[in-house]
């Protein structure tokens, strides 16, 4: 990647084993998809009235030449953080990397 990858923290405590996982999957993403000039990802606690557990979301965007903009987002009701956060990243870098390896020497 041309710039460091950015990874916000929204009403959620940053924490080292959440990070060094996140950095690890834009490690394979950027291996995949070789081009990849910057990315953001963006961990959000939702706002949420009334349900068991916290809503949280994971927003991944990345930027591919020429100046193609990439991004999903995934949301899930968690409890259990060392749990269920982990698939919640998965599915957002899932997703991420679909589109990815869809535009991957593509010229638009």
């Amino acid at each position: 990647m041309q710039v460091a990858p950015e990874i916000k923290f929204h009403d959620v405590d940053r924490s080292q084993w959440v990070e060094t996982y996140i950095l690890e999957r834009l490690n394979h993403l950027e291996r995949m998809g070789n081009g990849i000039t910057s990315a953001h990802v963006t961990l959000t606690q939702e706002q949420a009235s009334n349900q068991k557990g916290n809503r949280y979301s994971l927003m991944v965007e990345v930027r591919m030449p020429p100046h193609k903009d990439l991004a999903a987002k995934k949301q899930k009701v968690i409890q259990r953080m060392d749990t269920q956060l982990p698939a919640l990243i998965n599915q957002a870098f899932s997703a991420i990397e679909r589109q990815v390896k869809k535009n991957r020497g593509k010229d638009s």
